[in-house]
């Protein structure tokens, strides 16, 4: 897969031990808005050991403070928000859904109405995402809005 220029900037998110990736929180072409989501990953991943490279340079590495949570997130707008799950019944006309693979990065658009027959309006994010896999590897699902015309 060709690197684009999306993949200079990106936050990761490692198990303490840094054998398995989490996530990846943030991408981004440009430093500053790369550095202002770094510091945005430190506030909202508390004891996570994140990692913010450029390209494949290790710019920097912390555990950050605090006690590691476990609770659902969902990204809205490129914002993660913990502690917030929602069901495909809460989507509205103007949400897209973009699935991200944590193995390989790769992404695709995702047509809620599909979602909504397989799995049901009320079933939630955290639950869908764990049914989701592409080429073996699992899934993080996020929710955009329409630009306005």
């Amino acid at each position: 897969m060709a690197k684009t220029a999306e993949d200079n900037f990106r936050i990761e998110v490692w198990d303490r031990e840094e054998t398995a990736l989490v996530e990846t929180i943030s991408r981004s072409p440009d430093s500053s808005v790369s550095q202002a989501a770094w510091q945005a990953a430190i506030r909202r991943r508390p004891g996570m050991l994140l990692i913010h490279y450029n390209a494949r340079y290790v710019m920097e590495k912390i555990i950050t403070p605090g006690e590691a949570t476990v609770a659902p997130q969902t990204i809205v707008d490129g914002s993660v928000h913990a502690g917030l799950d929602v069901s495909l019944a809460d989507l509205r006309e103007w949400h897209t859904l973009r699935a991200w693979c944590k193995k390989c990065s790769h992404h695709a658009q995702v047509n809620p109405a599909d979602l909504i027959r397989r799995y049901g309006k009320d079933a939630l994010f955290s639950s869908v995402e764990r049914a989701l896999f592409d080429r073996g590897g699992p899934v993080r699902l996020e929710i955009h809005k329409l630009p306005r015309n």
